[in-house]
């Protein structure tokens, strides 16, 4: 993900210690000869990476060295990929208040949610320092302006690695689920589903604490031939994983604090050339309207889910159709595509100076 006009320095953790999903991320990047901190944007970004206080709370983790490193960058603007409640972005709207540099901050949130104190306080800060947020979906930014914030906000969607083409197989009848094995995912009915339909497998990739009980959900139910559990593996090797696929199956559910924000791993499937069935929740609903190879169905018990994966079968895409819902996944979720929207927004911002947008007290979450 390339910018033309603009250089580009990345700050991230040296390691990231990602609690919920079992494993922990190092920062192992090594700079080609040549390219430094100086070096055009076009030969790519200059990565500094700085230890973290409490890794892996995205709430609550601080930058260790943050100050000087952003007083030797001298940015023109700070894009804080945090949501604005966090203590990171409240650190890094500090730093940048002392040098008088912009910053933009993140949100993802599709929900009402009310917020315990502080970080009532924090929201409002943001919301009255920062003149730009970025949003991946209408949903979100339509959110982020109805809790009050009054600045600009750019609809930005997140962006997907180029991904090689996986044979969608469906001789095979082996449905395969990408994601976090947390009780939001259902990752459970998926397996209850599987129980009705004989001849079929289940492949599960990904890691978290339902684990033991989805294992321990496999074996009473006698599956323990038909289902397999992969773990988390490297997004990098996300097609190796997929290979003998049939189906991507993301049974995500919703609640009053969550649904599904963006859909990645759907996107992600249908880049790679597989049909995927998800449930109508969040922003899925949404993809389903752009990609005729993703369907989003109410998949709420075994037994409609069961129904919702015969359907697809019953109708499985060609290869013609799927070849081209995977040109248009990379056509608008690629990277060169994010880095456009991304680069002309914030040269927009600069040209501008947007002035501080006003809160009133009552309207943060």
């Amino acid at each position: 993900m390339g910018w033309q006009r603009h250089r580009v320095d990345l700050i991230l953790p040296r390691a990231w210690n990602a609690r919920s999903l079992g494993h922990a991320y190092a920062f192992n990047w090594d700079a080609p000869a040549g390219i430094d901190e100086g070096t055009a944007a076009s030969a790519g970004p200059a990565m500094h990476p700085l230890d973290t206080r409490a890794s892996g709370r995205n709430s609550l983790f601080l930058w260790v060295g943050l100050g000087p490193l952003l007083r030797r960058l001298r940015p023109d603007i700070i894009y804080c990929w945090e949501e604005p409640w966090c203590l990171s972005t409240w650190q890094v709207l500090r730093a940048a208040r002392r040098m008088g540099i912009p910053v933009v901050f993140y949100t993802a949130e599709n929900r009402p949610k009310r917020l315990p104190w502080p970080f009532r306080i924090l929201v409002r800060a943001a919301f009255r320092a920062c003149p730009a947020c970025v949003a991946p979906t209408e949903e979100i930014a339509a959110r982020v302006k109805a809790w009050g914030y009054g600045g600009r906000i750019f609809v930005i969607p997140l962006w997907i690695r180029p991904r090689r083409e996986v044979n969608a197989d469906a001789a095979e009848k082996r449905l395969v689920y990408v994601g976090r094995l947390i009780p939001l995912k259902r990752v459970d009915l998926l397996v209850e589903c599987l129980a009705l339909l004989p001849g079929f497998r289940l492949r599960i990739i990904g890691d978290g604490p339902e684990r033991l009980r989805l294992e321990t959900l496999v074996k009473a139910l006698g599956l323990g031939t038909r289902v397999e559990f992969r773990g988390h593996v490297d997004n990098g090797r996300l097609e190796d994983s997929l290979e003998g696929a049939s189906v991507l199956v993301l049974p995500t559910g919703e609640n009053a604090r969550q649904a599904e924000q963006f859909g990645k791993a759907a996107i992600e499937g249908v880049s790679c050339g597989l049909p995927v069935l998800a449930s109508r929740t969040g922003n899925l609903a949404d993809l389903a309207r752009i990609f005729p190879t993703l369907s989003a169905m109410d998949m709420d018990d075994p037994e409609r889910m069961a129904e919702a994966v015969s359907g697809v079968f019953r109708a499985f895409p060609d290869k013609s159709r799927l070849a081209a819902s995977r040109r248009l996944a990379q056509e608008i979720y690629g990277p060169d595509a994010a880095a456009r929207s991304l680069e002309d927004a914030f040269a927009t911002l600069a040209a501008s100076r947007a002035g501080s947008p006003a809160l009133p007290a009552e309207a943060a979450p």
